[in-house]
């Protein structure tokens, strides 16, 4: 995984429970579970919700029951460095 790569561990989050992340920012948000973090980290193929956020807040719905990771990065954006703050809104 890059050094510039910020993980979130969610914990156990519900379907339909919505993930905020505000960024200073553009950036890439992923929504993913364990195994695909563990995949990501490796970098080799894995599924993601999400993408580039270029709103803020970010807003992403947890699609079902399970154990979250929220990825933050700026792979491919023209900043080198983002802030991100994660919160669990509902």
């Amino acid at each position: 995984m890059a050094s510039d790569v910020t993980v979130v561990d969610l914990g156990w989050l519900s379907r339909a429970t919505v993930v905020r992340v505000e960024l200073d920012v553009m950036a890439n948000v992923r929504l993913m579970t364990k195994a695909n973090i563990d995949a990501y980290a490796k970098r080799v193929a894995y599924r993601m919700i999400g993408g580039v956020a270029t709103v803020r807040p970010f807003d992403i719905t947890v699609p079902v029951d399970g154990h979250w990771y929220i990825a933050v990065d700026t792979e491919g954006l023209t900043a080198a460095r983002v802030q991100a703050e994660v919160t669990v809104v509902a």
